[in-house]
């Protein structure tokens, strides 16, 4: 079965491969497998995962309403698949409630609609299908919609995780493209049972393509923390006389230090040739400046009141960033920095944003609306 990988792989010893000893074909046979498992499997975690607390991302519109948006990145042209769950509640009795799934990865988009259809805590998933495009496009947006009953049932998410799907056994024949860190570069499965079956000379073809598939595997993106702010909640259970329907739409002074991820970049990592190591995604309405991370971000939109998402390179200082931990491991702190630029910044230019989004104004531009955060 040509191009075929086991899910308990047996690591290969690498000195069963060096010069002047026998090769026995397991050793080949064992790293062609392993590199297909990792281009099938890896980077297929989780890409996106937040949580909300009590009837933050709650709504009671019979219409659907759309109220978060992420970034993730992209595995592969080969791995099309985005399973999504939601972990839900509804407030009251319907089968009428409903979350949809907008999956965009440039010009392309997949939906999905899932139906809520209790009114206990419950767990629903669905998998998007998505037609990738030829291009460079390395990231893809997701965006939540709800829909409740009115006066019926309020529906409540929550929490949201989403990852690629892997690829089963064998991987289709012929080159790979990832997107992730150069689209241009391909990766070339191995047919375990042709080119590594046999007790003959190791090949320089199997050592450069094997050498070439670890660098195009070990530079693609994952997600080190995502997060939405919640916009056009509505409860028509709780009315104003609860806290439901009052969740945080923008970042704000508050998430300095507290909204965080920890990336790891282990020895190695600052050597690397990918341009695309460390990647800060925001998304905001209008103009903003912001320090995260050690870096200035300089958010440069068309309008003061134009919505989007822009991508901005981090630059690392790794002696004062990293933080070892009991287990030494170089883990980094990222978050909004603690700095006079970021109180602004983050509480709005006139010390508080006054217009909800989505209507959008001169009261809440400079509002961060999402950020994901995403490396090698």
């Amino acid at each position: 079965m040509s191009n075929a990988y086991l899910s308990t792989q047996i690591l290969a010893d690498p000195s069963a491969t060096v010069a002047g000893k026998e090769i026995i074909f397991t050793t080949p046979d064992r790293m062609a497998q392993s590199i297909n498992y990792s281009f099938a499997t890896g980077a297929c975690h989780n890409a996106l995962s937040q949580g909300f607390a009590d009837r933050v991302l709650i709504q009671g519109s019979t219409f659907m309403t759309e109220m978060a948006q992420w970034r993730i990145p992209l595995v592969s042209r080969e791995h099309t698949e985005l399973e999504v769950v939601l972990n839900y509640r509804l407030h009251g009795t319907s089968t009428a409630c409903n979350a949809k799934i907008v999956l965009d990865v440039g010009a392309n988009s997949a939906v999905t609609t899932m139906n809520l259809p209790t009114s206990t805590n419950g767990i629903v998933n669905d998998t998007l299908t998505i037609i990738m495009p030829s291009s460079t496009e390395r990231y893809a947006t997701v965006t939540l919609e709800l829909q409740g009953d009115g006066s019926a049932a309020d529906a409540e998410i929550f929490s949201i995780m989403a990852r690629w799907k892997r690829i089963s056994s064998p991987i289709p024949a012929g080159e790979k493209t990832l997107y992730n860190p150069n689209p241009t570069s391909k990766f070339r499965p191995f047919g375990t049972t042709i080119r590594t079956s046999a007790d003959r000379v190791l090949s320089s073809r199997f050592g450069y393509n094997m050498i070439d598939n670890i660098d195009i595997v070990r530079g693609r993106l994952r997600s080190y923390f995502t997060w939405s702010g919640v916009y056009s909640a509505l409860s028509n259970q709780y009315g104003s006389t609860d806290d439901a329907a009052a969740p945080c739409i923008y970042a704000g002074p508050g998430d300095i230090n507290r909204m965080v991820g920890y990336p790891l970049f282990p020895s190695g990592w600052e050597e690397l040739t990918q341009a695309h190591k460390l990647k800060l995604h925001v998304r905001a309405i209008g103009d903003v400046t912001f320090d995260f991370m050690g870096n200035e971000i300089v958010v440069d939109q068309a309008t003061s009141t134009t919505v989007g998402w822009s991508v901005f390179d981090l630059d690392i200082d790794q002696a004062n960033l990293s933080e070892l931990g009991d287990v030494n491991l170089p883990y980094y702190h990222s978050s909004f920095d603690f700095t006079s630029a970021n109180v602004t910044a983050l509480s709005g230019a006139s010390g508080v944003f006054t217009t909800k989004y989505p209507t959008v104004d001169a009261n809440n531009s400079g509002a961060i609306l999402g950020i994901s955060l995403m490396g090698v």
